[in-house]
Order: C-alpha cells, then structure tokens, then sequence
C-alpha cells in the first residue's frame, strides 16, 4: 500500500499558490470563494469549464500521472477532487487500469467530485448519496459510510486519566476551541468572549486552545493564559487532537468536513464559530439541522451558545445524543470492508 500527497508531484509555485490562494480568499475574500463555489457548482458552467479544468489538471501533475501509469495499483483510493479528476481521466483514456474508489470529504459532493469512472464512490451521509444520484450516479455504486477519521478517534478514553494529564478541573465544564491547522475568523476574539463567562459562570468553565501552526497567536494566548481567572490551556499543532476531544464536553471550531467528523466521531457536540461560505456552510448547516451544532456569526453569539450549554442540562443532553447519532468512527475500516476488498476480490 502507498500512502500519495499529490501536490508533491506540483511544481513548488503550485503548492505554495495554492494554500495561500484558498487562505487569502476565505480570510480576506470569502465573497469570491463563495460566488465561485456556487458557480462551479451549476451543471452547465461546469460541464463548459471541466475540459480545461482536466487539461489543466493533467498538466500541473504530470509527475503523479507518470507514476499512475508506471504503477497501474489495483485500486486507488482518494480522498481530493484533484486526484479524483486525474483518476478519471486515465480511466476514460485507458492508460490508467485500476479501480477507482472516490471518497467524498465534505458533506455535500460539489461537481468538482462527479466522475462516472470510479467503480464506487463513497457519500458522507444519506443526503449526500441523493445528491450524487441526482447527479447522474447510480445507486448501485454509492456507499453510504462517512468521512473517514483516524482510528484513534473511535478509541475509548479514559476522561480522568486526560483530565489528570491536561490539568482539568473536574468540576468544571471543558471547552475546546480549534480552527484547523491554521487560525481563521475571529479566533482570538472568541476565546476571549468565551473568558468573559467567567464573572457571569464563576468556576463553571475551562479552555482547551489549539493554535495550530499559527505561532504568533499561540504567544498571545499564552501570555493571557498568565492571568487568566477562568483556566486556559493552550496549544500549538498537535498529534493529539483525539485525546483533547475526549477530554472535553462541547468543541468551538470552524466548519471543516474532518473536523466535523472527528468531533461527531467523538460525541462531541459543535459551536461554528467560522463557517466558509460554500463546502463549510453546508457541512455547519447539516449537523446544525440534525441538532449536533449551533451556528454562531460573532464571538458574542458563540459565548452565549457556550454559556446555554453550561446553563441547560437537557439541551446540552439533546445536543450530545444527537452529536452521538451522527458519529460514524469506524468510517475508514467500513470504507475498507465495503468498498476496497470487494474490489480487491473482483480483481
């Protein structure tokens, strides 16, 4: 098994181009990404835009399609449009043979994810599944099974032991505030909305803060934790986020599909505090409609959201059990059993 970063098969100006493209634009621009996302997103603007789309496609990742061809793997699993598409296309051309399995990372499959050369494609959630029959995909080829999550969010945790290790206060209520690998959005204003519950929830609540790779806020925060009257622990880019997650009662992040996924894969239920118009708005929009998350626009409406947790047994209740009804731990070995070895014994 080979285990493939596509972008490092881009040229160097590519890779960097595009996360500081996708950063700019959903810290800086979010009205365009939105009106792109949507566009994209109408059957016949894509249908006119996917032959050059795949041209290009081809052509910035040249490398990875010299590797494809050369190692015709039995099956190949991806987990991104891009490979999605340079999948497909071998397929359709015949120099690539393999099976091709297409798992969808978000929560509503864009066009940019529609193909019909994979043998499956693999739907987050039952909606998600009706949209790709809707867009040409047959029933037959769509496994419902969820966004895959690493294995250690479906590990039982001991809370106390995590309690013990991230100096928790048992008595009181643990929130996690995230934003992905780097910080976006209001971050530090909603971590200080969440500190000022303390004069109004005197010992009732303590903060998780992971930075990410943002070093600079990282700093900050740790010089406010100094003073802090409510406790406030923070953190940079971490391999333990699962650990963290177990360790808290209610997660405060942005709407990303994997962070979703790890969190509902945990119990745990969400505040939304920076929903990115187009995928994430539709990821914040399904756990919300489910009961599993609060969509909050401003720091002010995520520390209310946080304070009627704390305040409302039964809602924080309703929101965990609906968080637990949405969990789908095992996604990545059911994507295995369901999708990858039937494929593998095809062959």
């Amino acid at each position: 098994m080979d285990c493939h970063d596509v972008l490092t098969d881009a040229p160097g100006w590519f890779r960097r181009g595009y996360e500081w493209t996708y950063l700019f634009l959903v810290r800086h621009a979010s009205w365009v990404w939105k009106w792109s996302y949507r566009t994209l997103d109408h059957q016949a603007v894509y249908r006119w835009l996917h032959p050059l789309r795949r041209a290009w496609n081809l052509l910035i990742v040249r490398r990875f399609v010299a590797r494809l061809r050369a190692a015709q793997p039995t099956v190949v699993v991806v987990t991104h449009f891009l490979p999605a598409d340079i999948c497909s296309a071998g397929k359709a051309a015949g120099w690539l043979r393999s099976r091709l399995v297409v798992v969808v990372t978000d929560y509503h499959p864009h066009w940019f994810w529609i193909s019909s050369q994979p043998e499956i494609i693999v739907a987050s959630v039952p909606e998600s599944a009706a949209q790709l029959q809707r867009r040409g995909i047959a029933m037959s080829r769509i496994r419902v099974v969820g966004i895959p999550v690493g294995r250690a969010f479906a590990q039982p945790a001991d809370r106390a032991a995590l309690q013990r290790r991230f100096s928790l206060q048992e008595e009181r209520l643990t929130v996690l505030v995230t934003s992905g690998g780097t910080t976006v959005g209001q971050f530090e204003r909603v971590v200080e909305a969440l500190r000022q519950l303390e004069s109004g929830l005197p010992g009732r609540l303590q903060l998780l803060v992971v930075c990410g790779q943002d070093q600079a806020a990282r700093r900050r925060l740790e010089r406010v934790a100094q003073t802090s009257p409510m406790p406030l622990r923070v953190f940079g880019f971490i391999d333990y986020m699962a650990d963290l997650m177990a360790a808290s009662d209610v997660v405060v992040s942005k709407a990303g599909g994997l962070t979703v996924s790890e969190s509902l894969a945990r119990g745990k239920p969400l505040v939304l505090y920076h929903v990115i118009p187009g995928q994430e708005r539709l990821n914040a929009e399904y756990v919300a409609r489910h009961g599993a998350a609060v969509i909050a626009h401003r720091p002010a409406e995520v520390a209310q959201a946080v304070r009627r947790f704390a305040e409302d047994a039964a809602y924080a209740q309703a929101m965990h059990r609906a968080a637990q009804s949405l969990s789908r731990p095992w996604a990545a070995e059911e994507i295995v059993s369901q999708a990858i070895e039937p494929l593998l014994h095809e062959r």
